[in-house]
């Protein structure tokens, strides 16, 4: 798979940070950088592979909570880093269909509801007693959609609400006008992004330094 370009990742680390409610990324010599200022991620350093310019990067650090993440496979980001750093599960740099596939009905018993937060257009799925039972939120930057934190609680899946959250945020993009979506998927929400025609287009690995 070929290197994704920096300014793709860029797109999506912006619209990232603004779903977050965190700084804009910043340049950071070949690659990107955003304050997070989390207790559990104080820093991240994004690149768009595991090159001399990531491993510089990663011999500077010995703090806790600092992230690396590159649109490479997690046994790249492996080999290219001391052995302090810990790997995380692999993620999928994926781009949505310009037109979604065919809409799924609402179950009985639940009800959409939409909101702003930060930069961000929130969608939230509630059933009868108003517990929150599935949401996701879309950020829409420079023509680019960016969504993020699609989440189905444990006790309503298999009944497609979070396929109903991805329409519902995909409406927003498209009435917009935004003509490119992207997304970053764990393993699980591949699948779920797959079925709707979302494809991956770069493996996303993340590596962290731990406390010792």
């Amino acid at each position: 798979m070929a290197t994704i370009d920096l300014a793709l990742i860029e797109r999506w680390l912006a619209g990232w940070s603004l779903s977050r409610g965190v700084p804009a990324p910043l340049p950071y010599g070949e690659g990107l950088v955003v304050e997070v200022g989390m207790p559990a991620q104080l820093r991240r350093y994004v690149f768009a592979d595991a090159g001399h310019a990531l491993q510089a990067c990663a011999e500077r650090i010995h703090d806790p909570y600092i992230f690396l993440k590159a649109a490479v496979e997690p046994e790249i980001l492996r080999r290219a880093l001391p052995a302090r750093w810990s790997i995380e599960s692999p993620g999928y740099l994926m781009a949505g269909p310009a037109q979604a596939k065919d809409r799924i009905a609402l179950p009985p018993g639940y009800r959409i509801v939409r909101e702003r937060q930060h930069g961000a257009h929130v969608v939230r799925i509630l059933n009868e007693n108003q517990e929150p039972a599935a949401s996701g939120r879309v950020v829409l930057h420079g023509g680019c959609a960016v969504f993020d934190q699609i989440e189905t609680a444990e006790s309503h899946r298999g009944r497609g609400l979070g396929s109903i959250v991805m329409q519902a945020l995909d409406a927003i993009a498209e009435e917009a006008g935004s003509g490119e979506r992207l997304l970053v998927a764990t393993e699980d929400g591949r699948a779920l992004y797959a079925r709707l025609g979302w494809s991956v287009i770069a493996p996303w690995s993340t590596a962290v330094l731990l406390p010792a």
